[in-house]
């Protein structure tokens, strides 16, 4: 049986480097208040370097005295979460901030029969140091939650706006609902069909994106007409089959708008199966930018989301918080940009 190499300890690092383990310890852990000399922590640094030397995570967050995870709750998780790119991005975003400190990232998928207790139990158990949550929903005893272990001391950022007291950074994805149907409009539509999310009357958040393509409309002069929406489940085979319902009225709408890429992906099938061209008899446009939505065809025009950037800031936010101090801005809100693309026969 071959015998596996004896791991690296921190004993050896402190004898290579003529200091104590506690100096090790202080060192790896970027401890700022014991005093350790610039020429001293460089030379433990180049020996755990030399033995290739990995700290252990439990002996990590033993000298911080707190966790070394951060929780990332995703309240009521829908489908869109696990079809288009918004929870790898916000990873991403997440993972490059909170690598450079130390942190792990934790993902929690929480149903509506738990939300309620998640947050209190991390707060109790201590097993995050933090928590990024998405929740988006309105529910006072879930909201109410959310305020009391952030009252309690439990670093909390949301990926909407919840509250005035809870920390946010979001994106503002009704301006990008009013830019791009301000777009269409702009390119002499007027009959501009709507895919919405199928839960959008039980979701507040996502009403509000719906009345935003209504409001609109309305401000150019141009009347609500019911019979235009149909909505969508968040896939491209929903996105088809509403497309499909869409092309059937008389007259047919001139664009639809879809409120995610993978469902317009699914409209631009069907326009070509009932013989239509888009952009020449029908527009199509998209929201969320994935990267599949450069090589649709035609390419797709739709509205980018910064999510990377938005996971990026929270983590910031967040780890603001779980050092003691107080981020520079309570609520973050950053802005979506409008990329023109073939499908809504503009020229880019």
């Amino acid at each position: 049986m071959m015998n596996r190499p004896r791991k690296v300890t921190s004993r050896q690092v402190a004898s290579l480097a003529g200091v104590s383990q506690t100096t090790v310890s202080f060192v790896l852990n970027n401890v700022e208040s014991a005093g350790i000399s610039e020429e001293t922590r460089q030379r433990v640094m180049e020996a755990a370097r030399t033995l290739n030397y990995v700290p252990v995570t439990a002996a990590q967050a033993l000298v911080r005295g707190r966790s070394s995870t951060i929780a990332l709750v995703l309240a009521r998780p829908h489908r869109q979460i696990f079809i288009d790119e918004f929870l790898p991005k916000i990873l991403t975003g997440i993972s490059e901030v909170t690598q450079q400190h130390g942190f792990r990232v934790m993902v929690e998928l929480v149903g509506a029969e738990q939300l309620s207790a998640v947050y209190s139990g991390l707060l109790r158990s201590k097993e995050a140091a933090g928590v990024i949550t998405t929740m988006g929903a309105t529910n006072p005893t879930e909201l109410q939650s959310i305020l009391d272990c952030a009252a309690a001391g439990l670093p909390l950022v949301a990926l909407n706006y919840l509250h005035p007291e809870v920390y946010s950074v979001e994106v503002d994805r009704l301006a990008g609902v009013k830019a791009i149907v301000e777009h269409l409009i702009a390119l002499g539509h007027r009959r501009i069909a709507c895919i919405p999310y199928a839960d959008s009357r039980s979701n507040p958040y996502l009403a509000k994106r719906l009345d935003i393509y209504r409001a609109t409309l309305a401000a150019a002069g141009i009347a609500i007409d019911d019979a235009l929406i149909h909505p969508g489940d968040y896939d491209p085979e929903t996105g088809y089959r509403a497309a499909l319902t869409l092309l059937d009225q008389q007259p047919r709408p001139t664009a639809i708008f879809a409120m995610n890429d993978v469902m317009a992906f699914g409209a631009l099938r069907a326009i070509r199966e009932r013989g239509g061209r888009v952009p020449e008899d029908v527009a199509v446009v998209g929201f969320d930018d994935v990267r599949l939505a450069a090589f649709s065809d035609p390419p797709l025009t739709t509205i980018n989301e910064p999510d990377i950037e938005q996971g990026r800031r929270a983590a910031e936010m967040l780890l603001t918080l779980i050092h003691g101090a107080v981020p520079e801005m309570r609520h973050v809100a950053l802005a979506t940009q409008l990329i023109v693309r073939q499908s809504c026969g503009a020229s880019s």
